[in-house]
């Protein structure tokens, strides 16, 4: 191959490797975005279950009083 066919095919792996690059840096800002909405559902995901947990934890109390009463 001449020299300038060299340099073209030189030039040619560049461009290809900037696509590649801003590609990759598209994919890596979907991948940012997708990790906040992620941890927007974690934190209600974690709220829920909270709630749950009071929940069962006033039922549990609720039910030991019933049966100290109903011992008593």
């Amino acid at each position: 191959m001449s020299v300038f066919g060299d340099a073209v095919g030189a030039i040619r792996q560049v461009l290809l490797m900037q696509t590649r690059m801003d590609q990759l840096d598209g994919r890596i800002t979907a991948m940012g975005a997708d990790v906040e909405g992620l941890t927007e559902v974690l934190a209600d995901v974690r709220d829920r279950v909270s709630r749950l947990e009071g929940i069962i934890e006033g039922v549990a109390m609720a039910a030991g009083r019933q049966q100290r009463r109903i011992e008593e």
